[in-house]
């Protein structure tokens, strides 16, 4: 298996997302992001300088909060 294979999912999904690619996905731009991934409640993981967002925790915690407000 390659390197870049192992970043994603039996259905092809990735398992983890950095700031960059939710800016991509999300409709917000990266400063929002970047005080969203700093909030302590926010499922994250760092590695040196780079932010890692597992994609199942990223969907179960937008799925908490789709209803209330987060705090940007």
């Amino acid at each position: 298996m390659e390197a870049t294979q192992a970043l994603y999912s039996e259905a092809n999904q990735p398992l983890y997302y950095t700031v960059s690619q939710l800016s991509e996905i999300l409709p917000l731009g990266k400063n929002s992001i970047y005080r969203l991934v700093s909030q302590s409640d926010f499922p994250k993981m760092v590695v040196g300088k780079k932010i890692l967002i597992r994609s199942d925790e990223l969907d179960s915690y937008l799925s908490k909060t789709l209803y209330g407000k987060i705090d940007l």
